[in-house]
């Protein structure tokens, strides 16, 4: 038997169910949480805050993360675009294809716009733990 056709066939199945599965037993844990939470409401006990961060962190804490991983990326956008134009227009064929540039243009965009999106959602979140701007 010619294992050559089963090479990339278990590969993408594996590819995909290690995902899948993390997905299953995340509802599985949170299904179980929350029926605990039923249980202790029923019992006439005050459940704990839920808390859906996973690694423990503040509010404060996830909104420094947002600031800091929205500079980074928007840096990184900008950085694109400046690598885009330069490979447009300065750059010779003889040194890099210009396929690079089309590379860098597209994905310029998407993550500067990654970016601004964690750093609006910074200025949002700050607005409403402080009790100002529109968020309820």
């Amino acid at each position: 038997m010619n294992p050559g056709p089963w090479i990339p066939i278990v590969a993408i199945l594996g590819t995909f169910s290690v995902p899948i599965v993390a997905i299953i037993m995340d509802f599985r844990r949170r299904k179980l949480q929350f029926e605990e939470r039923r249980a202790m409401i029923e019992r006439g006990m005050q459940p704990p805050e839920l808390e859906f961060d996973r690694k423990g962190r503040t509010p404060e804490e996830r909104r420094e993360r947002t600031l800091r991983s929205g500079v980074v990326l928007l840096c990184l956008g900008v950085g694109l675009a400046i690598a885009a134009f330069v490979l447009m227009n300065l750059v010779t064929e003889s040194f890099l294809p210009r396929r690079m540039a089309g590379m860098a243009a597209i994905a310029a965009p998407i993550v500067g716009f990654v970016g601004l999106g964690n750093l609006i959602f910074h200025a949002l979140s700050r607005r409403r733990g402080t009790g100002e701007g529109p968020m309820p």
